[in-house]
């Protein structure tokens, strides 16, 4: 093993320590209660099954919710992870000052890895929120909807491997999702 893989994966150690460290008292919403550094650890264990990955994104999967719901700042990512992971914890990072529907028109300027990860984030989340109550339940959908229809609009369609595995993933996604909305809808009626 070369000096620079150790490092690598020494690097991938210190993210999933920061975000335990970072989400540890947080708790899921629903009923369960659950850990909340569980998400970012799934987030993580669903893009390792993409075939063209990277350090980067593995660490920024782990890390992806730690600006937006800890006192971790995008700078301190940058200086623990470098610029690689700070952009595309950028990207993931919803700013409480904008809507969700202004959010999802930044999308289309998005590197594929943090398109990638958040694919990951809205099938862990749309899997998590079955036990959610129905009205936030609903309006949680609508709002993944937004980002799915936007990451599959401005979907890249060069044919290369990672891109394909890609549009694989969304429509994975979108059919999750199509299939958990329409378990909803005679709730919703």
């Amino acid at each position: 093993m070369t000096i620079s893989n150790i490092r690598k994966i020494g690097q991938i150690r210190h993210a999933v320590r920061l975000a335990k460290k970072f989400h540890a008292g947080q708790v899921r919403k629903g009923p369960k209660g659950e850990e909340f550094y569980n998400h970012p650890r799934r987030v993580c264990k669903n893009y390792l099954v993409f075939k063209n990955k990277s350090i980067s994104g593995m660490i920024a999967a782990l890390c992806h919710d730690l600006v937006e719901d800890t006192p971790l700042s995008l700078d301190e990512l940058e200086n623990i992870f470098g610029v690689e992971v700070q952009m595309i914890v950028f990207n993931l990072t919803k700013p409480e000052d904008i809507s969700s529907a202004e959010y999802a028109k930044k999308i289309n300027h998005w590197g594929l890895e943090s398109k990638k990860i958040k694919l990951c984030d809205i099938e862990d989340n749309i899997l998590d929120s079955r036990e959610i109550p129905l009205e936030q339940r609903t309006r949680m959908l609508v709002r993944w909807k937004k980002y799915l229809d936007r990451l599959e609009n401005d979907s890249p369609l060069n044919g290369q491997e990672a891109e394909i595995e890609f549009v694989n993933k969304w429509n994975a996604v979108n059919k999750l999702h199509t299939e958990e909305w329409n378990r909803l809808k005679p709730d919703i009626n």
